[in-house]
């Protein structure tokens, strides 16, 4: 089994829960604070392990006191990445959960979107038959180089998830991936909102015209809506008590890439899928343990 390239951040999280966001002007006081390392290529690369499947991280870590916490917490967890950089520190994202368990982010971006070409000597394609992109990389500085590997190398199966981002990114980022055909992932609402469309169906049926390959769109408790060759059908999940949203898209992701990898087709992958975001939405944080995992059914 080839490796799975995993492009993105580890970023520090600051985890805050609260009744409600406070009002401009207002001041509140968080119930509890917790810090995590998570960033959307941390938490895709951490189901790979669970799932095991072999996978590099490709994250860079660079100089500061959020580096220092992040690169001892890839330690403890049995994760590493070829990246070292000494140029700035780590980005950190600040998580508010409400008392529903939806999450707002307030994102300080680091090294993470500064993406070097030298870098990439660090990897061997041949080594990948796939590769994980996010929105909030190729929107950053470093976004042309990390479009300029994946299109020396068109052999790597691209996984993209634009996330929140995806309006801010330049159209002609966009196009040059989508010349790629990559497998798309997004949640409803970012769905809707770059297609102009009202219903996630028809808004599936757009994008999959403009990527030419699966297009998988998340609905929260609904399930998940997957279109391909030009079928689409919303796949059922099980009801979750959710003790916060963070990570639940890059835990879907995550699976659906590992689940492939093991042979499983996109409607068995999306199922199972489905099942590991209701069980990360059930623990505070974006993240499972070893043991929270081996309770699922896969």
């Amino acid at each position: 089994m080839k490796k799975n390239l995993i492009i993105g951040a580890a970023m520090l999280d600051i985890v805050m829960q609260m009744e409600r966001l406070p009002r401009t002007g207002e001041d509140v006081y968080a119930k509890s604070q917790d810090m995590t390392v998570g960033g959307c290529a941390y938490n895709v690369a951490d189901i790979q392990k669970h799932f095991q499947v072999p996978y590099t991280l490709f994250a860079p870590v660079g100089t500061g006191i959020y580096a220092d916490i992040i690169r001892k917490k890839l330690g403890q967890t049995g994760h590493e990445s070829p990246i070292h950089s000494k140029v700035r520190d780590n980005g950190y994202c600040l998580c508010m959960v409400e008392a529903d368990g939806e999450r707002t982010f307030l994102t300080l971006p680091g090294i993470e979107c500064r993406f070097e070409k030298e870098w990439f000597a660090e990897v061997d394609p041949k080594e990948y038959d796939s590769v994980y992109i996010c929105g909030y990389e190729i929107e950053g500085e470093g976004g042309e180089t990390i479009i300029e590997f994946l299109e020396e190398n068109e052999h790597l199966i691209v996984y993209y998830a634009p996330g929140p981002r995806i309006c801010h990114i330049k159209k002609e980022r966009h196009e040059r991936i989508f010349k790629l055909h990559p497998v798309l992932h997004l949640n409803e609402g970012e769905a809707l909102q770059f297609t102009g469309e009202e219903h996630y169906e028809d808004a599936a049926e757009q994008l999959f015209e403009k990527c030419g390959n699966s297009v998988i769109i998340t609905l929260g408790e609904k399930g998940c809506y997957l279109y391909q060759s030009g079928v689409g059908e919303l796949i059922p999940s099980k009801k979750a008590q959710v003790v916060d949203t963070i990570g639940a898209g890059d835990t879907h992701i995550g699976a659906f890439i590992a689940l492939k990898s093991k042979g499983k087709d996109s409607r068995e992958a999306v199922a199972l899928a489905n099942q590991v975001s209701a069980m990360v939405v059930g623990v505070q944080g974006p993240t499972l343990t070893a043991e929270e995992f081996k309770r699922g059914d896969w």
